[in-house]
This record gives C-alpha cells, structure tokens and sequence, in this order.
C-alpha cells in the first residue's frame, strides 16, 4: 500500500494542538499497521517545516522533521520540473485559493506513484479522485 503525505496530515500527526490529532493518531496506527509505504514529496517537507516554524511557533516540531529528512528515514519524492508541469496543468485559479500549487504537486506525486490514499483532510483531493487515508 503507497500513501502520500501532504503538510495537514504530517502537522495533524505530530503537533498535539491540532484539530486533527486524534484522528491523525488513529490513522498514523492504521498505516503502519498495514505497512503502508508512506512518501513525502519535497514540498510537502518544506512547506510543513516553514509553518511549524513560523506559524505554528513549533520549532522543535520543524527541527524532528528536517532531522528525520536528514538522516534519511523518509521517504522523500523529487520534486522536478515534469512534476510541477504536470501540477500546473491541474491548477485552476478560478475556483479556489484554498487549493494550492502544493495540493497539486501532491496529487501529481500520489498520480506518478499510482497510490492507494493521500494522507490529507483536505476535499481537493477526494474532488480529483483521490482516495484519503482515512478511508483506508
């Protein structure tokens, strides 16, 4: 089983103040208890990094990310110029500025990698066909 981790699954897993903790606890103990292969695009690292930062006044938070990156012990999807072509091609600035070009790189990575579920709360997803984690 493949899932890609987008930022509001990856924060809602570590940092206990979010609104999605419990639930992304629940869903975090489903994962590895299947073995899923979970696969972070690069930036989905980046982008949760800089709002534990600087948002979330969570740098600790930030720092165990960069860390695990680091020393490699995720798995970590490039991100290069055919999959940001490709993301652009899905992004529609009329319709949402919710939906970023970030939510389009994932749901390229999660197209590329013909994955089972995207580890998100977030509909844009589940609108281009996507299966959540959640509904594992």
């Amino acid at each position: 089983m493949i899932v890609i981790i987008d930022s509001d699954g990856l924060i809602g897993s570590l940092n206990t103040h979010d609104r999605h903790y419990l639930n992304s606890q629940k869903i975090s103990r489903k994962l590895i208890k299947n073995g899923a292969k979970l696969i972070y695009p690069a930036t989905v690292i980046v982008e949760t990094v800089t709002l534990l930062q600087g948002r979330l006044n969570a740098p600790k938070l930030a720092d165990q990310i960069l860390q695990l990156a680091k020393n490699n012990q995720l798995i970590i999807a490039v991100v290069d110029e055919k999959i940001l072509q490709e993301a652009a091609d899905i992004m529609d600035f009329k319709k949402s500025k919710h939906n970023t070009l970030f939510d389009a790189v994932v749901a390229t990575i999660a197209k590329k990698y013909s994955a089972d579920a995207i580890f998100s709360f977030d509909s844009f997803y589940k609108k281009k066909g996507f299966k959540l984690a959640s509904e594992l």
